[in-house]
């Protein structure tokens, strides 16, 4: 399997795109007792610490003038 060179900032957005995702997609899965509040909870902040944590080094990554 080929690497592919994603940017900080592509990947940010993608795990931004990802906790949209999980709280539309959560809130249903909730209504129809597939899913407990605390475990999507749970999901939803981790999945928005990757999401800051990738937004940081992006802005670091611009601020350096680093591409990858």
């Amino acid at each position: 399997m080929t690497a592919v060179p994603f940017t900080f900032d592509q990947l940010a957005a993608a795990a931004e795109r990802e906790v949209r995702f999980r709280e539309r997609v959560y809130a249903r899965r909730i209504q129809d007792r597939k899913m407990t509040q605390a475990k999507a909870a749970e999901e939803i902040a981790m999945m928005k610490a990757i999401a800051e944590h990738l937004r940081l080094e992006a802005d670091r990554d611009s601020l350096f003038g680093g591409s990858a």
